[in-house]
């Protein structure tokens, strides 16, 4: 990414497309603010793929559900170039492998950072956790608002969001499914 690329044509954007006065103090440094929140923050994890688990032997042969949940991600919507927030669960259930309780967090924010529909999202976090730590089965879910919803078009106002998830191997499974959103409705009450 160029910022300085971004940040001249931004600036272009706000006076020949929007007419914005960029004297006005408020948005002089407008341009450079978008431009740096772009490469820095919002767009960081384009062409990139997560690849830093901390993982463990699991020794004793954990072989019940982890739950990693209501974390916290915000991503931007590519088809309106506007956020959409909201909370994710990842949970799994180890064969050889445990995670760094922090990981799924760092997972979630890394596929975050690039403009991507939500769908997307929730099948590459899932896909990259299955291929790296190998789990007997994973299920990802996300739900969130979106503010291409909620400021323009319909302009839904009272929480409507969605919600997508992803599963693999014995999360298939309606027993192991069953429990896993049970965990998760659980989560969300404390």
């Amino acid at each position: 990414m160029n910022q300085t690329v971004i940040e001249e044509h931004f600036r272009k954007i706000m006076i020949e497309g929007l007419g914005f006065d960029l004297t006005d103090p408020n948005l002089i440094d407008t341009p450079k603010r978008i431009a740096k929140m772009y490469c820095n923050e919002w767009f960081k994890g384009v062409d990139t793929e997560f690849n830093d688990f901390k993982s463990f032997p699991n020794t004793e042969n954990y072989e019940q559900i982890l739950c990693f949940d209501n974390i916290h991600f915000s991503s931007i919507c590519s088809h309106h170039f506007l956020p959409f927030t909201g909370y994710a669960w990842l949970l799994y259930i180890p064969h050889k492998t445990l995670i760094g309780a922090s990981k799924p967090s760092r997972l979630i924010a890394h596929y975050s950072a690039r403009p991507q529909l939500q769908e997307n999202l929730t099948h590459q976090i899932l896909n990259q956790f299955v291929n790296k730590i190998k789990p007997q089965g994973a299920m990802v879910v996300m739900r969130a608002l979106h503010e291409c919803m909620r400021c323009r078009g319909t302009r839904q106002t009272n929480n409507a969001g969605m919600t997508t998830s992803a599963l693999f191997g014995v999360f298939f499974d309606p027993p192991v499914k069953a429990e896993a959103l049970e965990l998760i409705k659980l989560s969300r009450s404390l």
